[in-house]
């Protein structure tokens, strides 16, 4: 066999009705030059013995069982096994692969050298498309996103990558602090937490338009059940994210949302002793009262606020796009900490 240019790291656990379908995608890849890590996180039902009769069948294949591991161990643990591929996949037991999922991506690697991380738009499952929910909005937003500067403007809205859908290459580990276990253990939702540290050293992103990832939403899926992505656990890595990028010590800060967005930022800027200088809504009923004792002012005070940054935090759909007009328009440099435009 060639030398494998990609390796797939594919945490697996409890996932016996979509396994055979996800690994039988990436078998049919185009691409052939891969090898696959699946590491069974103690699963209950028959995902192992799914996973070890592909792996007999295809020697690119091997599966790793060490007990329950937990959201970060496994996917450490499989990327630990990628010996010189200069690529790597993340992957899961649930999801499907387009068969040209690998070509497509190693080939815009190929042709953009500055690219380090590469997403794709994916597809969802019939199940999620029909209930048109909160997914097919996110899906939606998702799709909006595809230069290094659009990844950049929306990092504190939401987590903008498809992680099954994701590749990167093999030496952006070495830009972390403990290179051999990218995912860290801990009460927040382990793949937004990498993008997010990766970015701050330096990474560029990228996004391809093909829906090269069937990405299955089902109420048992580890996002919908594991504490660890409540939205607290997503706002302490936005909070840490943003006091890492912004001085919010010597920045004049507005908040945008007097409501249920704006509150935690409100919150938080005030504990840390930097409360926001005003705090914007529309709602008459909130204009003029305070928000932890910062008053509340209407879209037209802003002139008047000397704001060095303005967080977007309002969640209602289309009044971003709506808010980021405005500041344009005013010239205020801002930011959005919620609301999937």
């Amino acid at each position: 066999m060639s030398s494998p240019l990609v390796h797939f790291a594919i945490p697996i656990r409890n996932v016996e009705p979509w396994l055979d379908e996800a690994l039988g995608s990436l078998h049919a890849q185009t691409e052939t030059r891969w090898t696959a890590t699946m590491v069974d996180d103690d699963s209950s039902d028959n995902t192992a013995a799914i996973a070890a009769d592909w792996a007999a069948r295809d020697p690119r294949m091997r599966l790793i069982q060490r007990g329950r591991l937990g959201l970060a161990a496994g996917p450490n643990l499989a990327i630990s096994q990628r010996g010189e591929a200069p690529f790597i996949a993340r992957f899961d037991g649930d999801d499907v692969c387009r068969p040209d999922r690998l070509e497509k991506q190693l080939a815009f690697f190929s042709a953009n050298p500055d690219v380090d991380i590469l997403d794709s738009r994916f597809a969802l499952n019939e199940e999620a498309e029909e209930s048109a929910g909160g997914m097919v909005r996110y899906r939606n937003w998702h799709d909006s996103i595809e230069s290094h500067s659009d990844f950049a403007g929306e990092f504190l809205v939401e987590n903008p990558i498809c992680h099954p859908a994701s590749m990167f290459r093999s030496e952006v580990l070495h830009r972390l602090d403990q290179p051999d276990a990218p995912y860290r253990s801990g009460d927040f939702p382990e793949d937004y937490d990498l993008w997010l540290r990766l970015y701050r050293a330096g990474c560029r992103f990228h996004k391809l338009q093909e829906r090269l990832v069937l990405w299955r939403d089902r109420p048992s899926r580890t996002t919908r059940t594991d504490p660890a992505f409540r939205k607290e656990a997503f706002f302490g890595l936005k909070w840490d994210h943003l006091t890492k990028l912004v001085d919010i010590a010597s920045e004049r800060i507005v908040v945008w949302g007097a409501k249920k967005g704006g509150k935690p930022w409100i919150r938080a800027l005030s504990e840390a002793g930097h409360p926001p200088v005003v705090v914007v809504d529309i709602d008459p009923a909130a204009i003029g009262k305070t928000r932890r004792g910062v008053p509340v002012i209407a879209p037209e005070g802003l002139r008047r606020s000397e704001a060095d940054r303005v967080l977007i935090a309002v969640g209602s759909a289309g009044a971003r796009t709506l808010i980021e007009a405005k500041l344009s328009q005013l010239g205020l440099p801002h930011l959005a900490v919620t609301g999937l435009a």
